[in-house]
């Protein structure tokens, strides 16, 4: 089940929000919810995510009451190599066995399930057990809480990934005002929007592009990446916002996942920007362990290499993530040594221009269903001349081409600034003590105007699964 979906929208949502407010036992009533939630998407492979609560459940109750620091450094490795043995058996054992073997495509190591999430769930693990280890949490002793916070249906699939002891205290109380309702109803609707109206447009002109890669001129090879670049955007950023705004009516409040990256200065600015809460993961338990930059240059470059090597496997068992990661790690090094101060001399709009660039190549390794086909397009893109087969109003239609001129404008800070003065929203801030009555009208119309367009479109079939559901 996907969050734009009719069976969502129209039957499981309002559901859902009846029984988090009219029924008693709020916290089991979501976990169950959740279950049918995943149940419906990879039915009995919920027993994979059931089974990850139950021994992190266990794990963490051992390692929270053990005394003797040796006996919890013990059971921390091994709850932690558990989690990783049920990530790599599921993600990688196909991947590693094609890498050294090459068995047979029908073999059943290149036919092992990729249960959805099951690196969100993972990593919501792993924090939650070092954070016992470390005391920066308490162990939960609720079945139910635990549960909940690890099966939490909004943001299990596809993140933000949530710090245990941000949500410990929600997790034993919520207060959920009429303000809430109204600010996670339009959220959620505006995310519907960015993915329904605009990443899936979007994914309606690249996806064909990079199907036939060998055959792109110049033209048509920016045309698909940057295509991408905007699909993939507004598809993650979409579900972020609905993921939250999920989170707000059932009174939870998830960390912000997005802060425009695509006006960044530099890769190292980029990403501060996408998807904070696991850069943040990623600093927090593997980078600053390493040693961060306490160790002299070297191993600070090396830290950065093996966490954007890790970064781009975490994504996806493919050769095309890992060279992914390696590219973005080695402009991470590259900017250490120097780069980024020569940046900061330069005209903004050079460093702006600079991050594109860089951002855009990265997406079409990323994008690419192999590292032949990224090579194809980055060599039509850079280096082959090639004639133009068809012209860029030739491949898009009216509503593609406005739908990329409103993408690329949303994706700056402007527009959606103008769009907050208009609606009641609390931003980074607490709301006012007094919103006017127009603005949470002009939310209310705006809101419901989105959720048409993107209720019409998803009804004519022109919608596809979220691009994260595959991590």
């Amino acid at each position: 089940m996907v969050f734009s979906s009719v069976e969502f929208l129209f039957l499981f949502l309002p559901l859902f929000l009846l029984a988090q407010n009219f029924l008693p036992w709020r916290n089991l009533s979501f976990v169950l919810f959740s279950l049918v939630f995943y149940f419906a998407g990879e039915g009995w492979f919920t027993a994979v995510v059931a089974v990850s609560v139950a021994i992190n459940y266990v794990f963490g109750l051992r390692i929270g009451d053990a005394a003797d620091p040796r006996k919890r450094k013990q059971l921390l490795a091994v709850s932690v190599a558990l989690n990783l043995a049920l990530l790599i058996f599921f993600k990688y054992a196909g991947f590693i066995a094609d890498t050294l073997f090459h068995p047979a495509k029908d073999s059943i190591w290149m036919n092992i399930h990729l249960p959805l999430g099951i690196s969100f769930f993972t990593f919501h693990a792993i924090s939650y057990l070092v954070d016992i280890y470390r005391r920066d949490a308490r162990a939960e002793r609720s079945f139910v809480n635990l549960s909940l916070y690890m099966l939490m249906f909004p943001q299990l699939i596809a993140g933000p990934i949530l710090r245990f002891h941000m949500v410990a205290g929600q997790l034993r109380r919520r207060v959920v005002t009429s303000r809430h309702v109204y600010y996670g109803l339009l959220l959620f609707c505006f995310g519907l929007g960015q993915k329904v109206l605009l990443a899936d447009t979007m994914a309606g002109v690249a996806d064909p592009l990079f199907a036939r890669a060998d055959t792109l001129s110049t033209q048509t090879a920016w045309l698909a990446a940057i295509c991408y670049t905007l699909q993939i955007f507004f598809d993650f950023g979409g579900y972020s916002n609905m993921a939250m705004g999920l989170g707000w009516m059932a009174g939870f409040h998830f960390p912000r996942n997005f802060n425009f990256p695509y006006i960044a200065r530099s890769i190292t600015d980029f990403w501060r920007r996408w998807h904070m809460s696991l850069s943040r993961w990623f600093r927090d338990y593997l980078y600053i362990p390493l040693g961060g930059n306490r160790l002299g240059p070297l191993k600070t470059y090396r830290n950065l290499m093996i966490v954007f090597l890790l970064c781009g496997l975490w994504h996806g068992a493919a050769w095309t993530f890992v060279l992914w990661g390696a590219y973005h790690g080695l402009l991470l090094v590259l900017e250490r040594l120097g780069w980024e101060k020569l940046l900061q001399k330069s005209p903004r709009l050079l460093q702006h221009g600079y991050t594109m660039l860089a951002v855009i190549v990265g997406w079409v390794l990323f994008r690419a269903a192999s590292v032949e086909q990224a090579g194809q397009i980055l060599a039509k893109m850079f280096l082959l001349r090639t004639a133009e087969d068809l012209t860029i109003r030739q491949i898009l239609n009216g509503e593609e081409m406005v739908v990329l001129v409103v993408a690329i404008a949303l994706s700056a800070p402007l527009v959606p600034a103008l769009l907050r003065r208009l609606v009641a929203l609390p931003g980074l801030r607490p709301w006012p003590r007094r919103v006017p009555a127009w603005q949470y009208s002009a939310g209310v119309v705006l809101g419901l105007s989105i959720l048409l367009g993107a209720a019409l479109k998803i009804l004519t079939g022109a919608y596809s699964p979220f691009i994260y559901f595959r991590f």
